[in-house]
């Protein structure tokens, strides 16, 4: 919803934006040059896909989630951006993926991540936390061998979504992991169960959102809950156990945060930017909180089942009216709005959401930082939304940002359904992005 508030922080912005622009003609040789000096670097690499890579190397093995962003792009975004930076924020960290590359750079003394997911907190803080390998296994032993629980959870549809006998194994297992003291191997073992409550359920392995099997599918669904808890906790033992020897004294710090909210980072203080945000709402891209909610739900978080609407554009705007400065942002709400109005609103109120975090990662960014996205240009009615040239304008629009480069990559390795239902009928379907853009700009 466009408010008066947003209105006047944005006037605010331009005219200070309009005073540094005066300071900025003598730097366009410097800027030049640093464009074409980076226009070679780009010349270096074959290739951004990674076809051949390993994606699970490290902790980065840990939890299946959606539209993970892979190590490799975050490890060489630092390497060309960050050669002198001595921080670095994820302001939509997801599972962690920049976080941990940040902590196996040398130069990096400190790595700040937020996210609005429960889940996704938890999973990054233990894939960056360093943990005794023998502790991690006599734990496991002994969650292994528990046969008895406390009592059985207790939330909505929870007989629709499992198999009685799965219910008694599962709390057999949280119990167990209930009684360890240590909260850093606790919250370990919380991941491997969040990760074996998705694969027992009776959800369709295939979906983001929650599906459930056909009846004939769930007949034959009779998993092994105690070998599959083991399975997932001996391959996130062996990542760990590659991750602590080349892990550096980097410090974490993670938090349960919008980042459309005032972050606890100091002015001017941030060197690189490397992140990989939402692309829109979850209608036609991913449904992260529907992903999450079965396993927020054995873990006890309340309200799982509305963090799809806290996310970047979960509620729709109430107008058409683009307050934004971005031609192309006005172009595209214009065409949809033709097509659809209610459509229109729910893009837009995305990038209005959006256009909070840029404030506040404005805020933060120091003077000759990097800012490093990696975006998706979804589709909507039809409608191609370029989201790397939006933000690329939004940011160019509060301060002094020199785009560098936009880099293309196909996605043969970042898990996103391959086709989606965008006007949420059956039979109607239409095919999700298969690239991405990492676009890079340059705060002077």
């Amino acid at each position: 919803m466009v408010t008066t508030k947003s209105k006047i922080l944005r006037k605010n912005q331009r005219k200070l934006f309009k005073m540094k622009k005066l300071h900025k003609k003598c730097k366009g040789e410097k800027m030049s040059e640093q464009k074409l000096l980076f226009e070679k670097k780009e010349k270096e690499f074959v290739s951004w896909d990674f076809k051949e890579a390993d994606v699970k190397e490290f902790t980065h093995c840990m939890h299946t989630y959606p539209a993970v962003m892979i190590p490799q792009i975050a490890r060489r975004l630092i390497h060309l951006y960050g050669k002198n930076a001595k921080n670095i924020l994820d302001p939509f960290m997801g599972t962690g993926t920049s976080l941990v590359e940040a902590s196996l750079t040398p130069q990096i003394e400190e790595a700040y991540g937020f996210d609005l997911n429960p889940l996704a907190l938890l999973i990054s803080k233990v894939k960056t936390t360093s943990i005794s390998i023998n502790v991690l296994k006599d734990n496991l032993d002994n969650i292994i061998k528990s046969k008895e629980y406390y009592s059985l959870p207790n939330f909505k549809n929870i007989d629709f979504w499992f198999k009685k006998e799965i219910i008694e194994k599962l709390a057999i297992i949280k119990t167990a992991i209930n009684k360890i003291e240590d909260i850093n191997v606790k919250n370990f073992f919380l991941v491997v169960f969040s990760e074996t409550v998705r694969n027992v359920s009776n959800t369709r392995s295939s979906e983001f959102k929650l599906y459930r099997m056909t009846k004939e599918k769930i007949d034959k669904h009779n998993p092994d809950v105690f070998e599959e808890f083991n399975k997932i906790a001996i391959r996130n033992i062996n990542g760990m156990s590659e991750y602590i020897p080349v892990k550096n004294h980097t410090k974490v710090n993670t938090l349960l945060l919008s980042s459309t909210d005032t972050l606890p980072i100091k002015e001017n203080s941030i060197n690189l930017l490397v992140t990989s945000p939402p692309y829109g709402d979850s209608r036609t891209t991913v449904a992260y909180g529907q992903f999450s909610r079965l396993a927020l739900q054995w873990l006890g978080y309340d309200n799982a089942n509305i963090i799809d609407k806290s996310l970047l554009g979960g509620i729709p705007s109430k107008n058409i009216g683009v307050y934004i400065n971005s031609q192309t942002l006005e172009e595209v709400i214009s065409t949809i709005s033709q097509i659809d109005p209610n459509r229109a609103k729910e893009v837009l109120s995305f990038f209005e959401d959006f256009d909070k975090c840029v404030m506040q990662i404005n805020r933060v960014m120091a003077k000759d930082s990097y800012i490093c996205f990696v975006v998706g240009n979804r589709t909507v009615k039809g409608i191609n939304i370029p989201t790397d040239k939006i933000m690329t304008e939004m940011f160019m629009d509060v301060d002094n940002y020199e785009h560098i480069i936009t880099y293309t990559r196909n996605i043969p390795n970042k898990r996103m359904p391959k086709v989606n239902s965008p006007s949420n009928k059956k039979g109607e379907n239409g095919s999700t992005m298969t690239k991405e853009f990492i676009f890079v700009l340059h705060k002077i």
